[in-house]
């Protein structure tokens, strides 16, 4: 799989993953695209497992669940915070400098279908992270 793309009119997409020389993830390069803006950046992963978990959780928790849940990537520059409102899952996402954020900041939200659309974007991220190249 070369990326996992999530949401439809606003899109947060997850693509070329880079390893380190013994096969270990090292960061995957963010993009999103809302109404009018798209920005991109490469974000460092100390492991992809923290994220494939949090995507993994959401869609086994695909009912529902009190509150916000959220991801951060090691060094702050992606920001995820999943709120179930029902029927969808509100899926807020920061894109920023982490030493900057005053700086350069993109802010979103992609709305996603508690069921087979979340499901969906769960698998494009597990798939992503696990494929070898």
């Amino acid at each position: 799989m070369e990326k996992a793309e999530i949401g439809q009119s606003a899109r947060l997409t997850f693509r070329t993953v880079r390893r380190e020389s013994g096969g270990e993830i090292a960061g995957v390069t963010v993009s999103v695209a809302l109404e009018g803006l798209s920005a991109q950046r490469e974000v460092y992963l100390y492991t992809s497992a923290d994220l494939r978990e949090f995507f993994n959780g959401l869609a086994e928790n695909w009912r529902g669940w009190d509150g916000a849940r959220t991801y951060e990537s090691i060094e702050g520059d992606l920001l995820l915070e999943a709120t179930h409102t029902g029927s969808h899952v509100k899926l807020h996402f920061t894109l920023q400098d982490p030493f900057s954020p005053e700086e350069w900041r993109v802010s979103g939200t992609v709305t996603l279908d508690a069921g087979e659309e979340l499901s969906r974007a769960s698998e494009d991220v597990q798939a992503l992270f696990t494929a070898r190249r």
